[in-house]
């Protein structure tokens, strides 16, 4: 008898007209928050214990540093989002497992061929130059590629919480990596590449080994190359138009980055590298907390399971990320005015809000892309993206010499480019069904 797909256990819907499926049905906003609520606490657990990386950094290396590595770090984020030319999210939207599978097996081969060309670069630049950045650059994104498909899955089937709970010996194996590296004599750049790479090899074999079933069901299976080739095509807009839309996002949320190196004031630019580094943890699980959530319930309505969503269920990744960082920025002040902070932290503390609201922006904005491509709407996605890079690299160009001020426009730029998807997500086709 043919497999139908792996056995994952989904849990079963209560029955209409339970109270639960009347609370479902007149306030699914308050539904979602309720997941994101439990999710958002496997997260805390998983990024407290990785913050213990930045005490061990901050205690053992210059914060000069930081500004270098924050530019790795962005380009890192970046190759991990193309990694598989966006067709990753066809295994979210599959209908059935079948063509799941062949969204998994696609995603596999466009990953090979982008990691092989990467790989080819980096053995150039080692021959080149005598770094080894540009192999272990290669490493990351392999491990960072499995991660994202091992998540992609769990997603999928709603094991996302579980999968997350596989992450948590990387939250203790990369903060290791780095002590011993830094102890050992290793340059503290090259220590934080090297931990990195540890790190999220770590983190990638726990999230495949969470989805062990589902993805040996999705590679074991004979490739299928006629349908696997008609997939793409009919997605060609993925890895064209809405990986350019996806790749501006990005760039977007590392504008701020490239531009610190560059600042006269070297310990300005670290401090500021270092907030955006520390910063990107909340705004990281923030939208981590969001995303698997929302993107869930977008692809059930796509496949007809569940209804359309609400203009309330839109606006949840805006009003979630304001109220965290709102919380964020008052305590960084309340430490400044109460005279809590030591000294060496007191212009952090000071320019903390100004990354906070840059941030925000950012954490919103990450699950409405995703809910945008589901959409099927990569041309408007991809406009509003150059459109807000484009002004906040202007905005920062601008008033380099007030870097500060800088960052809270380019802010106000991303906080307005999630209110428009937030007011125009719902008005799409695909959402009015």
């Amino acid at each position: 008898m043919k497999s139908t797909g792996p056995d994952i256990p989904v849990a079963a819907r209560p029955p209409r007209g339970s109270v639960y499926d009347v609370v479902a049905r007149r306030l699914p906003a308050v539904e979602l928050l309720g997941k994101i609520s439990s999710l958002a606490l496997h997260l805390l657990l998983i990024r407290f214990l990785s913050g213990t990386g930045f005490l061990v950094a901050l205690w053992l290396c210059p914060v000069q540093v930081f500004a270098h590595v924050g530019i790795y770090i962005a380009a890192l984020t970046l190759g991990a989002l193309l990694i598989f030319g966006r067709y990753e999210l066809l295994i979210i939207r599959a209908h059935d497992e079948r063509e799941c599978t062949d969204a998994v097996q696609l995603s596999t081969a466009v990953a090979a061929c982008i990691l092989a060309a990467t790989l080819v670069v980096g053995l150039v630049i080692y021959a080149a130059f005598g770094s080894l950045i540009g192999i272990v650059f290669a490493g990351a994104l392999f491990a960072r590629a499995w991660l994202r498909l091992g998540l992609t899955l769990a997603t999928r089937h709603s094991r996302y919480d579980l999968a997350l709970k596989a992450l948590l010996p990387h939250t203790i194996g990369q903060p290791l990596a780095l002590i011993f590296l830094l102890r050992s004599g290793y340059d503290p750049l090259m220590s934080f590449i090297l931990s990195d790479l540890a790190g999220h090899v770590i983190a990638a074999a726990g999230a495949c080994i969470s989805e062990r079933r589902a993805l040996r069901f999705s590679l074991r299976q004979s490739p299928d190359r006629g349908r696997i080739a008609k997939l793409a095509r009919a997605n060609v807009g993925l890895p064209t138009v809405n990986l350019t839309a996806a790749a501006s996002a990005s760039l977007f949320a590392m504008t701020p980055l490239f531009f610190l190196p560059g600042l006269e004031n070297a310990v300005l630019a670290g401090t500021l590298a270092l907030l955006f580094r520390l910063l990107d943890v909340p705004a990281s699980m923030t939208s981590a907390s969001v995303g698997p959530i929302l993107t869930k319930a977008v692809a059930d309505h796509h496949r007809g399971i569940t209804d359309r969503p609400l203009q309330s269920v839109f606006l949840l990744p805006l009003l979630i990320a304001v109220g965290v960082f709102s919380l964020i920025s008052i305590g960084g002040v309340a430490l400044n005015a109460l005279k809590l902070a030591p000294a060496s932290w007191v212009q952090a503390l000071t320019i903390l809000p100004a990354v906070a609201l840059f941030q925000a922006g950012i954490a919103a904005a990450a699950p409405l892309i995703d809910l945008t491509t589901l959409a099927g709407r990569q041309r408007g996605l991809m406009a509003l993206n150059v459109t807000a890079a484009a002004m906040a690299g202007l905005t920062l160009l601008a008033w380099h010499d007030k870097p500060t001020l800088a960052i809270v426009l380019a802010g106000v730029i991303g906080l307005a480019r999630v209110i428009v998807m937030s007011f125009w997500l719902p008005k799409t086709d695909e959402f009015r069904r």
